[in-house]
């Protein structure tokens, strides 16, 4: 029997597709199931991942261009100048860097949001956690530093047919994790021995600012590097699991238009998914009921009127 999910060749006596794990007979996804289009928010996400990414390279990019403000504020004594200058750059690619982090975090969320809850619509998807944690993961804190993670790994593999958690999802978190806690920490010492500077009047004064800010170029540096390995870990996983869902959805549409007044005949999914004894087959281990929220796996009738 060929499966409906990804078109595998199955021998009947099996109780779920080895590449898919749908069991088979079972339709692609559970009729009357909702499910919500995930690639145009999944572009979105990654659009603001890279401008995330690329912002926060832009704050490193300042420290250096601030360094070279000060050697030439040493030889004209312009110290209001400098410091204005020198501020307004840290302040305005700070800026930029908040409003694109706020925005892809947004995104993120209601990306990851919309991918768990299309698994209650794939028979023989058995997410380990509810939907509310797509969400809920990135806001408790504490439980922010490791839900998103197993959310996300729960998504893979549902959506790409793994066995196990692919390992693109495990240098994504972790990139992340480090990015977080060495970019905290390295912004408060900064701030710190940026406190501590003198005003600027003399040459030695300038040539402290210009150590500081050099300094803090390779000190923001080392953030910056696993900021941009998770998001561009990120989005790779957002576009394959954004194209798998996507193509598994499509394979379960009608291949023809559907026109007022037209009887619909049962579809093979359909028909498979009346049989009780195929539709409740499932992968051992695996629930057989249908979770709060998910639709019957049986509808109402084989066809009908539109």
């Amino acid at each position: 029997m060929r499966c409906h999910t990804c078109d595998t060749d199955n021998d009947v006596r099996t109780r779920e597709c080895p590449t898919c794990r749908t069991p088979v007979g079972a339709p692609t996804l559970y009729p009357g199931a909702r499910v919500r289009p995930v690639r145009g928010v999944g572009r979105a996400a990654s659009t603001a991942v890279a401008a995330t990414a690329a912002f926060l390279l832009l704050t490193v990019a300042v420290q250096p261009v601030n360094a070279l403000l000060a050697e030439r504020a040493a030889d004209s004594r312009d110290t209001e100048t400098f410091l204005l200058t020198a501020g307004v750059l840290e302040l305005s690619a700070a800026l930029l860097y908040q409003v694109a982090f706020l925005v892809a975090i947004v995104l993120v969320i209601i990306w990851t949001w919309r991918a768990r809850t299309n698994l209650d619509a794939f028979p023989g998807a058995g997410p380990t956690n509810s939907d509310g944690w797509a969400i809920a993961g990135w806001l408790v804190p504490f439980v922010n530093f490791v839900m998103p993670h197993r959310v996300m790994a729960s998504i893979a593999r549902e959506s790409l047919w793994r066995l196990s958690t692919p390992l693109l999802v495990h240098v994504w978190w972790g990139s992340w994790l480090v990015f977080l806690f060495a970019e905290r920490f390295i912004a408060r010492s900064s701030a710190a021995e940026y406190e501590a500077l003198p005003f600027p009047q003399t040459s030695t004064d300038f040539q402290a600012y210009v150590d500081h800010y050099l300094t803090a170029t390779g000190e923001y540096l080392v953030p910056a590097v696993f900021c941009v390995m998770a998001g561009v870990s990120l989005m790779v996983l957002i576009h394959r699991i954004s194209a798998a869902q996507t193509a598994r959805i499509a394979r379960s549409m009608p291949t023809g238009p559907i026109l007022p007044g037209m009887t619909i005949a049962a579809t093979a999914d359909q028909a498979a998914a009346v049989a009780p004894d195929q539709a409740a087959a499932v992968a051992p281990g695996r629930a057989s009921t249908v979770g709060p929220g998910r639709a019957s796996a049986v509808p109402d009738g084989a066809g009908g009127t539109i």
